[in-house]
């Protein structure tokens, strides 16, 4: 069997990740492939992942770049390729008569969107509208295999759309192994973290800026939080609307590679995910690794992933928030067997090497 990876429609969020930890997997158990990636993903990988990659400059998810495309074409074509993985799609790209499977990851395609759509612009709802139309069509057109990262995302699909079962597999999110190994450490994102005071509490939103993830609630929250109550973002620009006096309680680091999230996780108390959409976002995994409280959505799909092991709130109710983040910080012992429900479950994920090779087991029967 030859084999294509494709992640080069991969430029923003927790896609990226995932990417960089299957061609790193796949790498190191010397799994035989080729990759096609976009330049973010490759900016990511090892030297020895990178010698099986080839990097295609515009993503092939552009209506208009049809040069991509072709690019993708002339790989399988020459490199007889007969099995494609596109890690996240939908694939707009329909790879000729060889077997693909492709992974989803679209939370606004299956879960109850009324209320986050009221966040979003004209431009943006018109477009939503769009991909809500195009997107499970593509999945249905050139998929012949859909990975999940979760069964309640399996269920939904397969109400939805009308997916076979055979055609749907779940494939557990999980830690990356780079996170696990304190030698690829990057803690160079410590310099823009300021002097940590006793008594303060510092809350982790490693996130892009997406109106799903709500998190224009953080200004919100600046006035009924106590003032050692403080925030630690991952955007590419600043906050906006927040008060001079509370401008000191938000520290905006920018985008973020994976080996520096450690210093992050290390530095703050607790994570902090008011997101309204998801499908299994790899914070939460992250969080109970580094030993972490988790303050989130009271939403299915996070207590599909968290159980009974974070603090959850009505996350659009910004006096609950407040209440369950200050009572959950104060007592201790609820945060301790939390803590516990957390390592369980941690220890039922697959590590980031057995996830790629389930991958490869469900990719090999196609």
């Amino acid at each position: 069997m030859s084999l294509l990876i494709n992640a080069s429609n991969l430029y923003v969020g927790g896609g990226v990740q995932v990417a960089v930890s299957v061609l790193e997997e796949l790498t190191n158990s010397k799994r035989q492939f080729i990759a096609a990636v976009s330049p973010l993903v490759a900016r990511q990988l090892s030297e020895a992942a990178l010698i099986n990659c080839l990097i295609i400059d515009k993503t092939p998810s552009n209506i208009f770049n049809f040069k991509s495309r072709r690019t993708l074409d002339k790989i399988v074509a020459e490199n007889n390729i007969s099995k494609v993985f596109t890690i996240f799609g939908p694939s707009y790209w329909n790879p000729k008569g060889v077997k693909h499977a492709v992974g989803f990851a679209l939370p606004w395609l299956i879960y109850d969107t009324r209320r986050v759509f009221s966040k979003l612009t004209f431009a943006e709802k018109a477009k939503k509208i769009l991909l809500m139309w195009l997107q499970p069509y593509f999945f249905k057109k050139n998929a012949d295999l859909i990975f999940v990262e979760t069964d309640d995302a399996k269920d939904k699909i397969i109400e939805r759309y009308h997916f076979p079962q055979s055609h749907v597999v779940t494939v557990s999110n999980t830690i990356n192994a780079i996170l696990q190994n304190a030698k690829l450490y990057d803690n160079s994102v410590i310099s823009s973290l300021p002097v940590k005071e006793d008594g303060d509490v510092y809350l982790l939103t490693i996130s892009h800026d997406y109106p799903h993830k709500n998190l224009n609630v953080i200004p919100m929250l600046l006035d009924r939080l106590p003032i050692n109550y403080k925030f630690v973002v991952t955007l590419r620009t600043p906050m906006e609307n927040i008060p001079q006096q509370y401008q000191h309680r938000i520290i905006n680091v920018g985008p973020i590679k994976v080996n520096q999230c450690p210093a992050l996780y290390h530095f703050c108390d607790a994570l902090f995910l008011p997101t309204l959409l998801e499908c299994f976002s790899a914070s939460y995994v992250e969080a109970m690794y580094f030993k972490k409280t988790i303050f989130t959505s009271d939403l299915s799909f996070a207590h599909t992933v968290c159980h009974d092991s974070a603090f959850y709130f009505d996350p659009y109710c910004v006096n609950d928030i407040c209440d369950k983040i200050i009572s959950g910080m104060e007592n201790v012992k609820d945060r301790a067997i939390k803590q516990e429900k957390a390592d369980q479950l941690f220890c039922q994920l697959p590590t980031a090497r057995e996830r790629a090779l389930m991958y490869m087991h469900s990719i090999d029967k196609l």
